[in-house]
């Protein structure tokens, strides 16, 4: 049986997707590529299943997917997207929200409780794309309308929780939920050489387990300087958005290729050779 010994993990949002345009177009040739070599492509996003489901099933992703910011595992069971929650469910969510208002003095605005249209100017999303954004089952996006950041970060840490900042909300979480589903499903994978690529600090809990970690510039062309701050041996995607991520993964492949291929050496020496045995498709 071929063992997986690497794997890609990597935000979706600005990312693979154009963050205005939402064009995948960049990143199709060096997925496919991926693809075709059986190696596994893991989403890893702050998106609802509801609102990640249709661009996985435009690009092909069958293995599993973070979601909600580590809120949840979803694993395809090949019919449908079947879910594991790792995180407490949206509703607690809310409570928690509400103590640390309470605990920071500060005012936060949840992204599932705006109205549409106040929601769609943060977003940029609109229609079914908007609805789907804003129906969370596992986390829950917020904005600071007043109060300190620092405080805010305080109070949810006093309660078991932290936040961390995407490209336009925070994202509250218990502390590590992201950083222990990629964990799972690397193991899972069976993955020996975990490639992970992001943009913004509420990646970093996978970036900073990955082998090789990989930061997508912002649209402004320039890393994120607290992702860069909690992943300081990351390397940097030499452009923005999907043009950087293809840009990477053509920029890491020969490593991948070594590391599968060291692998299968060591797999050779291990045990006597095998003429019927299916050889490994190396990256």
């Amino acid at each position: 049986m071929d063992i997986p010994s690497r794997a890609v993990f990597t935000a979706v949002d600005g990312i693979l997707l154009d963050p205005v345009t939402l064009d995948s177009s960049a990143i199709r040739t060096p997925l496919r590529r991926l693809q075709s070599a059986g190696v596994p492509v893991v989403p890893v996003t702050v998106m609802t299943l509801e609102e990640i489901e249709p661009i996985a099933r435009e690009l092909g992703f069958r293995d599993a997917m973070i979601i909600e910011a580590g809120g949840a595992i979803a694993r395809w069971s090949g019919s449908r997207w079947d879910v594991e929650e790792c995180g407490p469910a949206a509703d607690t969510l809310l409570d928690v929200i509400r103590e640390i208002e309470e605990l920071s003095g500060a005012g936060l605005l949840v992204y599932s409780a705006l109205p549409a249209a106040e929601a769609a100017l943060l977003s940029g999303r609109s229609g079914e794309i908007l609805r789907r954004s804003t129906r969370r089952c596992f986390s829950e996006p917020f904005v600071i309308e007043s109060g300190d950041v620092e405080k805010v970060a305080q109070a949810a840490a006093s309660l078991g929780f932290s936040i961390r900042r995407g490209r336009t909300f925070f994202h509250l979480r218990r502390a590590c939920d992201e950083g222990k589903a990629f964990l799972c499903l690397r193991e899972e994978l069976r993955c020996e050489a975990a490639i992970a690529l992001g943009g913004t600090p509420v990646d970093a809990e996978f970036l900073s387990r990955a082998d090789i970690a990989i930061v997508v510039p912002s649209a402004e062309g320039t890393p994120d300087a607290e992702l860069l701050a909690n992943v300081p041996a990351a390397r940097i995607a030499p452009f923005p958005g999907p043009a950087g991520w293809a840009a990477a993964i053509h920029e890491v492949w020969p490593e991948i290729v070594s590391r599968s291929r060291t692998r299968n050496h060591r797999s050779a020496s291990a045990r006597p050779a095998r003429t019927h045995e299916a050889s490994r498709v190396d990256l």
